[in-house]
């Protein structure tokens, strides 16, 4: 294993120590039989391989775009919802829509317009984007 030193900012140490309590509180939160205790390098490293994933997630479009085809990009809300154990009835009453409109959306039979895919996305607990699109035939 490669050891990598890097100097920040006080400041930029600080909110990456906020941000590290605030994640565990998070997870202790979610889970009250968690016991770990991130430290700052265990965050900063997360955020890097998280970052690298979605880059990674995502280089299969540039070619696409490239030779001028027109990628399909689809949703996996269907997916994340039964994860979450959130029924489709649930979404549309937060969202004051009907069962049947938000169906199409999660069978990707129609795409939203972008304020409906955010209303979606938070009412889903905002998981991270890559996990919530993909190219048709990924």
């Amino acid at each position: 294993m490669k050891e990598l030193t890097i100097r920040l900012k006080e400041d930029t140490y600080n909110q990456l120590k906020e941000l590290t309590e605030l994640e565990n509180l998070i997870n202790r939160h979610r889970d009250k039989n968690r016991d770990d205790n991130y430290q700052i390098e265990d965050f900063v490293v997360g955020c890097i391989i998280d970052k690298m994933e979605q880059i990674n997630h995502f280089k299969p479009i540039n070619p696409l775009i490239e030779s001028g085809g027109q990628p399909v990009i689809k949703n996996r809300f269907k997916e994340i919802a039964k994860q979450k154990d959130i029924y489709i009835k649930d979404i549309a009453d937060q969202l004051d829509m009907k069962p049947p409109n938000i169906s199409k959306i999660f069978n990707n039979v129609s795409q939203p317009r972008l304020e409906l895919f955010i209303k979606i996305w938070i009412v889903l607990g905002s998981p991270p984007l890559h996990q919530c699109l993909y190219l048709e035939g990924d």
